[in-house]
């Protein structure tokens, strides 16, 4: 998978939708999630807004649901209300369930209060009340690749060698709502990017 553009994708998706409070939740023990977190970070650059870690990330040792809704559930007791983030990107599907479960506990509902949303895309849709809005990452299509670039080395063995890179597809659920911003916010917005 291309994993810096799966992470620039679903951040540019929250940032097309009005968020620009976003809130990302990601386990780094992977060297993937790292090209994830880059192009996460080069979204932000993209519209011109400012990063902090301390206010957009929150770093996981796993990907499980229990560790996730902890580390939100910390997140929200120290976080101001007029500060909370208008929408939270998970790295993986079970983390978002533990976000939800956090927000839910929290008395904020999903999405009307915060958007949630995943990339991997395992479709937890019957583990979560509300379907989860996820980018899917291609698992199914990397395997009939890889068998395709095997038999073609073994027909061709003397063929240079390359790399496939593929990118997810977006699975709209309903954890995901567009904010709509006043006039001012609006043109606020305008004169920061231009």
């Amino acid at each position: 998978p291309d994993h810096l553009l799966i992470g620039n994708f679903a951040a540019n998706y929250l940032f097309q939708l009005g968020h620009r409070n976003v809130l990302t939740l990601q386990c780094l023990r992977r060297y993937t999630m790292d090209l994830r977190m880059r192009g996460i970070h080069e979204a932000w650059k993209e519209h011109n807004l400012a990063f902090s870690e301390a206010k957009h990330q929150i770093l996981a040792e796993s990907f499980s649901s229990a560790e996730s809704e902890s580390l939100v559930t910390a997140f929200l007791a120290a976080c101001p209300p007029d500060d909370r983030p208008t929408a939270l990107l998970a790295g993986g599907d079970f983390m978002a369930a533990g976000a939800m479960k956090a927000l839910q506990s929290a008395g904020l509902r999903v999405p009307q209060d915060v958007s949630v949303m995943s990339m991997d895309g395992f479709n937890l849709a019957d583990i979560n009340d509300i379907p989860l809005t996820t980018l899917h990452v291609p698992r199914d299509e990397l395997g009939a690749e890889a068998v395709r670039a095997l038999r073609q080395r073994i027909l061709e063995p003397q063929t240079p060698c390359g790399n496939l890179l593929l990118g997810g597809q977006l699975i709209a659920g309903g954890s995901v709502r567009r904010i709509k911003h006043s006039a001012r916010q609006t043109s606020m917005y305008q004169r920061s990017v231009y």
